[in-house]
């Protein structure tokens, strides 16, 4: 068995890891980078693409793959949320470059290679999906070849949130040969998650008192309907007073009837409502144009490069009485979001803006920490582990804590190991 790291290695994005024996050859992953060419740069030859879920950059090169037709596996609301997202991109990328090789037919016929299985069978090759937590539908993947086992983590939870349970790693398999896992937090160690809520309300109630703005920029996928339900929750239960509440995303309106048709994907609290996530006071608006202010508006795109978020944050970041709450712990080094926070002024369309608005950013991720990390490995025992999807800082961090579990290997993008 060979393993070929062709994405994700000492980086965030892009995740491809190729998984190759005399019989089969398959991709856990097929991701592409923010804001980086969507020509294909990985191999075409796969037998199966396992999805581990639906955020682009573990989904977003299969539309290169959608005139080769090999077989995709992946969870019902991944494969959604997937088509859903690549038709999104070849709207945009379209508007970009009128040459753009992909169209909406592409997109449609990833969704008709698509296999929604929990377990599949290849040539000398067993594929097991288990639950991963992170968002909804996302699946660690095991594989099992002439005895020797691998797993694959994709990026995964093991703490609850108010709409997912986490993984349960007891559930997974127990000393495999190789674990393959991310890395994102390796060297970081959060706040309970309950802390980190109790910490958001606690903003938006200052900003509230100052009638201020709120601005909190998320992804369409999973942050937007989870955020939304939060403060929705938390309105109902009076722990929020009232106060205009807005989303700004099409295709996250589009996402949220995905997640109301397939309940089954969430805590048994959300099973058991009708529409959980039909809001109360949490309305859906199409242009900021709409807004009504004082308001708090959840909106993409997540990391403030375009769409209602980079325009409310140009329109609001110089009052002081607004506010801008980040709950994603990652910022791309070219986000106004992360000048905004860390030099208090960023660019947009050529003039500079001053931020005077206060900015917060409390981490309710949806990925392990360096301590869920660390129990992971600890409860599995695997004989190797490669640590990928995390900078390199990150990864060593998190290999200084395993090292004396398990055998560790941080690749290189393009190296391969042989079991």
């Amino acid at each position: 068995m060979k393993i070929t790291v062709h994405g994700g290695a000492r980086e965030i994005g892009g995740s491809c890891i190729e998984v190759q024996t005399e019989d089969c050859k398959v991709a856990l992953d097929y991701g592409t980078k923010f804001e980086e060419s969507l020509r294909n740069q990985f191999p075409e030859d796969f037998d199966a693409v396992i999805i581990s879920h639906a955020h682009l950059d573990h989904s977003g090169q299969l539309l290169s793959l959608s005139k080769k037709k090999p077989v995709i596996v992946g969870s019902k609301i991944t494969r959604e949320v997937t088509v859903a997202l690549l038709e999104d991109m070849v709207k945009i990328q379209s508007q970009k470059d009128v040459s753009y090789l992909y169209d909406t037919h592409d997109a449609n016929a990833i969704r008709e290679q698509w296999w929604v299985r929990d377990y599949i069978a290849l040539p000398g090759m067993a594929i097991k999906l288990h639950p991963a937590g992170h968002v909804a539908g996302a699946k660690m993947v095991s594989l099992l070849s002439k005895k020797k086992e691998v797993l694959y983590t994709g990026d995964f939870c093991v703490h609850d949130s108010e709409i997912l349970e986490g993984c349960n790693t007891e559930a997974l398999p127990n000393k495999p040969d190789v674990l393959i896992a991310e890395s994102t937090y390796g060297g970081k160690v959060r706040s309970p998650r309950n802390e980190l809520v109790d910490e958001f309300f606690r903003q938006i109630l200052a900003a509230m008192d100052r009638k201020g703005n709120i601005l909190i920029p998320t992804f369409a996928f999973h942050r937007s309907q989870e955020m939304a339900k939060r403060i929705d929750d938390a309105m109902k239960a009076g722990v929020l007073p009232r106060y205009n509440v807005y989303t700004i995303s099409n295709l996250a309106n589009k996402i949220t009837e995905y997640f109301n048709e397939n309940k089954e994907s969430f805590t048994k609290k959300i099973q058991r409502q009708k529409q959980p996530f039909k809001y109360s006071y949490v309305k859906n608006l199409y242009r900021t144009g709409q807004i009504r202010e004082p308001a708090i508006v959840i909106c993409t795109s997540g990391f403030g490069h375009a769409g209602a978020s980079l325009r409310l944050l140009t329109e609001w970041a110089e009052d002081k009485n607004n506010s801008v709450i980040l709950t994603s712990g990652y910022l791309p080094p070219d986000s106004p979001l992360k000048y905004a926070k860390e030099e208090r002024r960023f660019r947009n369309n050529g003039d500079e803006i001053s931020v005077k608005a206060e900015i917060e950013q409390i981490e309710l991720s949806g990925h392990a920490d360096q301590l869920e990390l660390v129990q992971m490995v600890e409860n599995l025992k695997p004989e190797r582990t490669i640590l990928v999807h995390g900078d390199f800082e990150q990864a060593q961090a998190l290999s200084q804590e395993i090292e004396k579990l398990t055998d560790v290997w941080i690749p290189e993008k393009g190296e391969t190991i042989t079991i």
